[in-house]
């Protein structure tokens, strides 16, 4: 087994979910604490948890290329686990993470030290909204990942009240463009905004999108706020929580957003069969269009959900890199 969970305490295999035989800096057994807001890593189902699905392949990808984190930033880190990975994949050796609540950073800069076998890591945290808790404290950063939710509440939740704020955001008061609020992307366009002076030129946003709406308007975020922007991967993972999830997504349906793009799970394993997330994402239009027929709404997904099928959707990494002033 990869995993055991204890209560609030929880055993991660490298191995198993970051698919790493043999680790250099971090622990080859990683034990993690959690409060009651973190978001529980699906250690035992990878395929439907965003850091063993999605992040650690996108960091793969980025090795791969020859990029490195010597400065690394997440936002939202939840358990800690990302930043575990980027210090193991990306070399990174000053990590900043934030998270919305004080009891998750605490435990997360544990989860981090507690984990480490290069002790020549720094770590600089900070709870608030977004990148809000860097501000003086990092620069010049060379990837900061952020895989934040998308849901607005629409009321009778409590964004305090344990994993909510994993799910759901606040009503914001930024300008906010009209495409990023009916796609509901608003906190990914934000983040954008505020990486941009945090970044050195060059170094890159790495944003984990569900994929619930086409490319072409994620891959415009990128633009919107000021990068050049590419998708760096593309895959695909089991919806988690999908009551709570397909249900939100499918409210704001009715409330005339959207639509939004759900499959079945079988579908998606079969059109991204032998393909490599770096491969799937060069051909990410492409894949789109074959799945398209295919495509369920919120509300034919949550019909599913209710009888007890599983959904999954398309995720997507979309690459924001930092361009000079001049080129803009």
């Amino acid at each position: 087994m990869g995993t055991r969970v204890d209560h609030a305490e929880l055993v991660v295999s490298p191995g198993e979910f970051f698919k790493i035989s043999e680790t250099e800096r971090i622990r080859s057994s990683i034990g993690l604490r959690l409060s009651d807001h973190s978001y529980l890593p699906k250690a035992e189902d990878p395929r439907a948890d965003w850091v063993a699905s999605v992040a650690v392949p996108a960091f793969k990808t980025l090795a791969h290329m020859g990029v490195l984190a010597p400065q690394f930033c997440t936002i939202g880190t939840g358990a800690g686990l990302d930043a575990l990975a980027a210090v193991e994949i990306l070399r990174a050796r000053t990590v900043g993470f934030t998270d919305l609540h004080e009891d998750v950073l605490a435990y997360a800069r544990e989860n981090i030290r507690s984990n480490l076998l290069d002790t020549d890591v720094e770590l600089i945290g900070g709870a608030g909204d977004l990148l809000a808790p860097m501000a003086g404290k990092l620069s010049q950063i060379d990837v900061i990942y952020e895989n934040l939710p998308n849901i607005p509440m629409a009321g009778g939740e409590d964004l305090a009240d344990g994993q909510t704020s994993s799910t759901f955001i606040t009503k914001r008061s930024e300008e906010i463009p009209g495409s990023a609020e009916k796609n509901l992307v608003t906190l990914h366009y934000l983040a954008l905004q505020q990486a941009h002076p945090l970044l050195r030129v060059g170094g890159r946003v790495l944003s984990s999108i569900g994929a619930r709406i086409p490319l072409s308007e994620i891959l415009a975020l990128s633009g919107a706020a000021g990068y050049n922007g590419s998708i760096l991967t593309y895959t695909w993972k089991v919806q988690s929580e999908p009551t709570e999830v397909v249900g939100g997504y499918a409210q704001w349906e009715r409330e005339g957003l959207g639509p939004f793009h759900f499959y079945p799970v079988n579908v998606l394993r079969d059109a991204f069969e032998g393909l490599s997330p770096a491969a799937a994402g060069a051909q990410a239009l492409a894949l789109e269009e074959q799945l398209a027929p295919f495509e369920m709404s919120a509300l034919d997904a949550l019909a599913l959900v209710e009888k007890g099928e599983r959904v999954g959707h398309t995720v997507a990494i979309l690459d924001s890199v930092k361009i000079p002033d001049w080129a803009l």
